[in-house]
């Protein structure tokens, strides 16, 4: 139940970094591509970057559900990357990106997907060994 939870804020923030995207391109008259703006380029970019880690993340807490991992361990790391990709999407909102906040939001993104990969390979060596 808890991946359910995480992927439910994950998707609300999908929907809201879209929309964002979408008001990006009419009011730069864009449809298609970046444009000449780089706020277009910036907004497509940190939602295909969201769009890339969310799916393994997910896939990763799932398996670990019925595991050796406890719910609360599993949200602490689901909240941690919810941070991150927030913290990250944000870094690229505005004339210039904020390089402290992506990197902010990339760390934390990627320990947690660190974390859960090592549970995951545990996990198997402690069921089939």
């Amino acid at each position: 139940m808890t991946t359910s939870f995480i992927a439910g804020i994950l998707g609300l923030f999908y929907m809201y970094m879209t929309l964002k995207t979408i008001k990006a391109r009419r009011e730069n008259k864009v449809s298609m591509g970046f444009g000449e703006k780089n706020e277009i380029l910036n907004i497509v970019s940190a939602h295909n970057n969201f769009a890339a880690y969310v799916p393994v993340f997910l896939i990763q807490m799932f398996l670990l559900e019925n595991s050796f991992v406890p719910d609360y361990l599993l949200l602490v790391t689901g909240i941690i990357f919810i941070t991150g990709r927030v913290l990250h999407f944000f870094a690229f909102i505005g004339p210039k990106m904020n390089f402290r906040l992506r990197v902010s939001g990339m760390m934390m993104t990627i320990f947690p997907i660190l974390f859960l990969s090592i549970c995951n390979f545990i996990f198997y060596f402690l069921i089939f060994f």
